[in-house]
Protein backbone atom coordinates (compact mmCIF):
# COMPACT_ATOMS: atom_id res chain seq x y z
CA UNK A 1 0.00 0.00 0.00
CA UNK A 2 2.96 2.30 0.32
CA UNK A 3 4.31 1.79 -2.80
CA UNK A 4 0.91 2.48 -4.15
CA UNK A 5 0.32 6.13 -2.23
CA UNK A 6 3.90 7.07 -1.69
CA UNK A 7 6.78 5.24 -4.24
CA UNK A 8 3.94 5.46 -7.35
CA UNK A 9 2.99 9.61 -7.13
CA UNK A 10 7.45 10.36 -6.29
CA UNK A 11 8.06 8.69 -9.47
CA UNK A 12 5.35 9.82 -11.67
CA UNK A 13 6.55 13.62 -10.26
CA UNK A 14 10.35 12.35 -11.39
CA UNK A 15 9.08 11.67 -14.77
CA UNK A 16 6.87 14.50 -15.00
CA UNK A 17 9.82 16.78 -14.29
CA UNK A 18 12.49 14.91 -16.17
CA UNK A 19 9.78 15.01 -19.75
CA UNK A 20 9.54 18.99 -19.00
CA UNK A 21 13.03 19.77 -18.34
CA UNK A 22 13.50 17.77 -21.51
CA UNK A 23 10.92 20.03 -23.74
CA UNK A 24 11.96 22.93 -22.30
CA UNK A 25 15.62 22.00 -23.64
CA UNK A 26 14.64 21.18 -27.30
CA UNK A 27 11.86 24.10 -27.67
CA UNK A 28 13.56 26.68 -25.96
CA UNK A 29 17.23 26.45 -26.24
CA UNK A 30 16.99 24.67 -29.12
CA UNK A 31 18.73 21.76 -27.84
CA UNK A 32 17.76 18.18 -29.01
CA UNK A 33 18.94 15.12 -28.17
CA UNK A 34 20.47 12.62 -30.88
CA UNK A 35 21.60 9.11 -29.99
CA UNK A 36 24.23 6.95 -31.78
CA UNK A 37 22.79 3.40 -32.04
CA UNK A 38 24.72 0.51 -31.48
CA UNK A 39 26.30 -0.02 -35.03
CA UNK A 40 28.10 2.99 -34.56
CA UNK A 41 29.48 2.00 -31.41
CA UNK A 42 30.55 -1.34 -33.00
CA UNK A 43 32.37 0.97 -35.69
CA UNK A 44 34.40 3.12 -33.44
CA UNK A 45 35.28 0.10 -31.52
CA UNK A 46 36.29 -1.72 -34.92
CA UNK A 47 37.64 0.99 -36.93
CA UNK A 48 39.50 3.43 -34.14
CA UNK A 49 42.42 2.12 -32.23
CA UNK A 50 42.56 3.87 -28.46
CA UNK A 51 45.81 2.39 -27.57
CA UNK A 52 48.15 5.08 -25.87
CA UNK A 53 44.82 7.51 -25.80
CA UNK A 54 44.55 8.91 -22.77
CA UNK A 55 41.33 11.39 -22.60
CA UNK A 56 38.16 10.71 -24.70
CA UNK A 57 35.50 13.37 -24.74
CA UNK A 58 31.88 13.08 -26.18
CA UNK A 59 30.32 16.09 -26.24
CA UNK A 60 26.51 16.70 -26.27
CA UNK A 61 26.38 13.06 -24.85
CA UNK A 62 22.78 12.53 -24.14
CA UNK A 63 22.17 10.03 -21.69
CA UNK A 64 25.48 8.50 -21.96
CA UNK A 65 24.78 5.12 -23.55
CA UNK A 66 27.84 5.58 -26.46
CA UNK A 67 30.29 6.70 -23.71
CA UNK A 68 29.91 4.47 -21.71
CA UNK A 69 29.96 1.72 -24.15
CA UNK A 70 33.66 3.06 -24.90
CA UNK A 71 34.58 3.26 -21.61
CA UNK A 72 33.37 -0.32 -20.46
CA UNK A 73 35.36 -1.26 -23.73
CA UNK A 74 38.65 0.63 -22.71
CA UNK A 75 38.74 0.99 -18.75
CA UNK A 76 42.39 2.41 -18.87
CA UNK A 77 40.76 5.78 -21.05
CA UNK A 78 39.41 8.66 -19.16
CA UNK A 79 36.18 9.05 -20.64
CA UNK A 80 34.14 12.61 -20.14
CA UNK A 81 30.26 13.36 -21.36
CA UNK A 82 29.51 17.10 -22.01
CA UNK A 83 25.88 17.32 -22.02
CA UNK A 84 23.69 20.94 -21.06
CA UNK A 85 20.29 19.16 -21.22
CA UNK A 86 19.39 18.78 -17.69
CA UNK A 87 16.89 15.60 -17.40
CA UNK A 88 19.35 13.99 -20.09
CA UNK A 89 22.48 15.06 -17.84
CA UNK A 90 20.60 13.94 -14.77
CA UNK A 91 19.49 10.29 -16.90
CA UNK A 92 23.40 9.77 -17.79
CA UNK A 93 24.45 10.62 -13.89
CA UNK A 94 21.82 7.53 -12.93
CA UNK A 95 22.92 4.86 -15.60
CA UNK A 96 26.15 6.40 -14.67
CA UNK A 97 25.94 4.76 -10.86
CA UNK A 98 23.80 2.56 -11.44
CA UNK A 99 26.14 0.40 -14.59
CA UNK A 100 29.34 1.43 -12.38
CA UNK A 101 30.44 3.02 -15.23
CA UNK A 102 33.73 5.39 -14.84
CA UNK A 103 32.74 8.20 -17.17
CA UNK A 104 32.84 12.02 -15.82
CA UNK A 105 29.80 14.22 -17.17
CA UNK A 106 29.59 17.66 -17.11
CA UNK A 107 27.13 19.40 -17.52
CA UNK A 108 28.11 22.55 -19.32
CA UNK A 109 28.42 24.27 -22.87
CA UNK A 110 31.09 22.22 -24.66
CA UNK A 111 31.95 25.67 -26.16
CA UNK A 112 33.05 27.14 -22.94
CA UNK A 113 35.22 23.72 -22.10
CA UNK A 114 38.93 23.90 -22.95
CA UNK A 115 39.56 20.77 -24.76
CA UNK A 116 43.45 21.33 -25.37
CA UNK A 117 43.85 18.05 -23.33
CA UNK A 118 41.69 15.57 -25.22
CA UNK A 119 43.10 12.94 -27.60
CA UNK A 120 40.02 11.56 -28.77
CA UNK A 121 36.32 13.52 -29.67
CA UNK A 122 33.16 12.46 -30.57
CA UNK A 123 30.41 14.53 -31.90
CA UNK A 124 27.12 13.81 -33.10
CA UNK A 125 25.69 17.22 -33.86
CA UNK A 126 23.89 19.02 -36.77
CA UNK A 127 25.86 20.89 -39.15
CA UNK A 128 25.59 24.56 -37.63
CA UNK A 129 27.27 23.34 -34.35
CA UNK A 130 30.03 21.13 -36.68
CA UNK A 131 31.23 24.24 -38.41
CA UNK A 132 31.42 26.40 -34.98
CA UNK A 133 33.35 23.20 -33.13
CA UNK A 134 35.83 23.37 -36.29
CA UNK A 135 36.85 26.72 -35.31
CA UNK A 136 37.00 25.55 -31.63
CA UNK A 137 39.03 22.38 -32.41
CA UNK A 138 41.17 24.52 -34.74
CA UNK A 139 42.01 26.86 -31.80
CA UNK A 140 42.49 24.36 -28.99
CA UNK A 141 43.41 21.01 -29.99
CA UNK A 142 46.82 19.78 -29.41
CA UNK A 143 48.40 17.98 -32.80
CA UNK A 144 47.48 14.75 -33.50
CA UNK A 145 43.74 14.76 -31.81
CA UNK A 146 41.23 13.21 -33.19
CA UNK A 147 37.90 14.17 -33.74
CA UNK A 148 34.86 11.67 -35.01
CA UNK A 149 31.60 12.98 -36.14
CA UNK A 150 28.55 10.92 -36.35
CA UNK A 151 26.94 11.66 -39.98
CA UNK A 152 27.62 15.30 -39.52
CA UNK A 153 31.26 15.90 -41.72
CA UNK A 154 33.48 19.27 -40.57
CA UNK A 155 32.78 20.56 -44.32
CA UNK A 156 35.74 23.36 -43.69
CA UNK A 157 38.01 20.21 -43.12
CA UNK A 158 38.56 17.42 -45.05
CA UNK A 159 38.65 13.73 -43.09
CA UNK A 160 41.23 11.50 -42.34
CA UNK A 161 38.68 8.74 -43.16
CA UNK A 162 35.44 8.00 -43.71
CA UNK A 163 33.58 4.83 -43.05
CA UNK A 164 30.13 4.50 -44.27
CA UNK A 165 27.21 3.48 -43.21
CA UNK A 166 23.87 2.44 -44.93
CA UNK A 167 22.92 4.50 -47.60
CA UNK A 168 20.04 7.02 -46.06
CA UNK A 169 20.72 6.10 -42.61
CA UNK A 170 22.76 8.87 -40.03
CA UNK A 171 25.59 5.80 -39.77
CA UNK A 172 28.63 7.55 -41.50
CA UNK A 173 31.59 7.89 -39.52
CA UNK A 174 34.12 11.27 -40.66
CA UNK A 175 37.69 11.08 -38.99
CA UNK A 176 39.70 14.29 -38.40
CA UNK A 177 42.96 14.78 -37.31
CA UNK A 178 44.00 18.25 -36.17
Amino acid sequence: MIILNIVLPVFLLFLLAFIFVNAFYFFFLAVPSLSSNNKIVAKVIENISFKEKKKFYDLGCGNGSFIAKIAKNYPSLRCIGVERNLGIYWWALLRNIFARQKVAYFRKNFFEINLGDADIIFVYLFPGFMERLDVKFRQELKRGTWVISNSFPIKTKTPLKIISGRKGALETLYIYEY
